[in-house]
């Protein structure tokens, strides 16, 4: 799910890389730019305003060109700003784990105000709101959804079916001993087996709960 654009996003649509890239798009390819602008002047919420305002071919002109996209730019960053607020937020354990700090250290950070958009109620703080944004040491501010989405990504475990998970794993034995189980162990049986032998152990389960598998998924 994309998340809603955050307060740096909305700025970024506004400042000189903005502004430097619309050029470039003039420059490389205006009659895409001209078709791009009249699309979104069509759909974007709001800038049906600029229509009757706007000439036709005026669009022919980089540099009026150049002007419109500009405008249209800071209408998309003010309009996505007037949608209604979002009503997601986190409690500081939730923050502290997005990040890897204490909670200890995200309440110092919320007192001196490198975490925005935080208020107390009474003697505790509320909710940190998604949009809040979290200023680092290094001065990189990061909002708190991109945190969490950066987080869910690094944690996020794969979703593999049984089959797929045991092949997987007896692959990586066959692979780290050279060959089958029957054939680098030959007639052991588990009792057996000595302490190094221990992967022995769990390759041969492995490999019960595959033959079992794989029958449950043909009956």
């Amino acid at each position: 799910m994309i998340m809603r654009p955050t307060v740096i996003e909305r700025t970024i649509l506004t400042g000189s890389s903005a502004h430097d890239f619309i050029r470039k798009m003039v420059e490389t390819d205006q009659l895409l730019t001209a078709a791009l602008l009249k699309n979104l002047l069509f759909t974007v919420k709001g800038a049906e305003q600029y229509i009757p305002l706007w000439d036709e071919t005026s669009l022919l002109d980089k540099e009026r060109l150049y002007a419109y996209a500009s405008v249209l730019l800071q209408h998309i960053s003010q309009e996505s700003g007037n949608e209604q607020a979002s009503t997601v937020s986190f409690s500081t354990t939730e923050v502290a784990r997005y990040i890897g700090v204490t909670v200890q250290t995200i309440n110092t950070w919320i007192r001196e105000g490198k975490i925005s958009g935080v208020e107390k109620e009474g003697k505790r703080w509320t909710k940190i709101p998604e949009d809040s944004v979290v200023t680092f040491a290094n001065g990189k501010a990061v909002s708190v959804s991109v945190l969490k989405a950066n987080w869910e990504a690094e944690n996020q475990e794969p979703e593999v079916d049984e089959v797929t998970y045991l092949e997987k794993s007896i692959k990586e034995f066959e692979q780290k001993y050279g060959g089958p189980l029957e054939q680098v162990f030959g007639d052991k049986t588990i009792k057996e087996l000595s302490e190094e032998d221990t992967d022995a152990s769990i390759w041969w389960s492995y490999k019960a709960r595959l033959a079992s598998a794989t029958a449950d998924s043909w009956s």
